[in-house]
């Protein structure tokens, strides 16, 4: 008898152990299942919302205008030295090498300048978008405060998800109240 207490008390003790180690698993599933987690779709905020759209508008602007005074400057340059090869013969040899040395340097001032131009626009350009996406930052940590979502994680990291994760329309929605334009520095 006391055999079959023993394995009676053995089971019992292996169904408490299971039991226990059931709910603890439940628990942890449990846990996992009240994660709160939204997506947001970076690249079409990025592109779509009104602040993008106003540096976008801005950059053509000013992209066009560059282009435009690279434009003037090569025509410039062109006549400029169509107008020295026609003096050629008229001129002497030290005249000659003086217009040339004169010719190279406005040639290279030129290039900087145009190359000093490139660089500021993208520059701010860059720091447009460095402010988009802080911008961007803020109002998904400001939404997550709201509807107390755990994760947000980007829409070009998953594979596959649901669709009702998606709170890019309310981020945009936000950012375009929050910031509807952006100007270059």
């Amino acid at each position: 008898m006391a055999i079959r207490n023993w394995r009676n008390m053995f089971a019992l003790v292996f169904a408490l152990l299971f039991v226990l180690g059931t709910s603890s698993v439940l628990s942890a599933q449990t846990a996992r299942a009240e994660t709160k987690i939204a997506v947001v779709d970076i690249d079409t905020i990025l592109t779509s919302s009104k602040a993008a759209k106003s540096i976008k508008k801005q950059v053509d602007e000013k992209r066009e205008l560059f282009l435009k005074s690279v434009k003037d400057q090569e025509d410039k340059l062109r006549s400029e030295q169509k107008s020295i090869e026609e003096k050629r013969a008229d001129m002497s040899k030290e005249d000659l090498m003086k217009k040339a040395q004169d010719f190279e340097k406005r040639r290279i001032e030129a290039r900087n300048t145009l190359q000093k131009k490139k660089s500021a626009l993208d520059k701010s350009y860059s720091k447009a978008m460095n402010k988009l996406t802080e911008t961007i930052t803020t109002v998904c940590k400001k939404i997550a405060d709201e509807q107390a979502i755990d994760l947000i994680i980007t829409k070009q990291n998953i594979i596959i998800g649901n669709n009702s994760l998606d709170i890019t329309s309310e981020v945009m929605e936000q950012m375009n109240k929050e910031l509807a334009s952006l100007p270059l520095e």
